[in-house]
């Protein structure tokens, strides 16, 4: 499994989604249960403007990995992750600068 090593920029936001089932009773009382084995997994938006080499050698890595996962790390000192990459975009900024802002979805398997 390859591993992702390209900076993804300053500006990336990461989100953790809260995977449960509630059950609403009535008077304020809920009861909660966690889905699966792991019910928060993490989605980063993730952003990058360099030259258009630079952004095509990024988006060919993404584009191998929207089925295929890959390892990746938030930042040096957090342990290695599964990934998948959605949503890829890329877009002229005029000159030779490029956009290419994605998702990278965690996953177990």
């Amino acid at each position: 499994m390859k591993t992702f090593t390209y900076d993804i920029g300053i500006k990336a936001t990461g989100k953790t989604d809260d995977d449960v089932n509630i059950v609403q009773f009535g008077n304020g009382y809920a009861q909660r249960q966690k889905k699966g084995l792991a019910p928060k997994l993490e989605h980063w938006q993730a952003s990058r403007v360099d030259t258009k080499a630079k952004i095509d050698e990024i988006k060919a890595f993404l584009d191998a990995h929207t089925v295929t996962a890959f390892w990746w790390r938030v930042t040096s000192d957090e342990p290695l992750r599964k990934y998948i990459a959605k949503d890829v975009t890329r877009s002229p900024q005029g000159g030779s600068d490029w956009s290419l802002t994605w998702t990278m979805q965690q996953v177990l398997a």
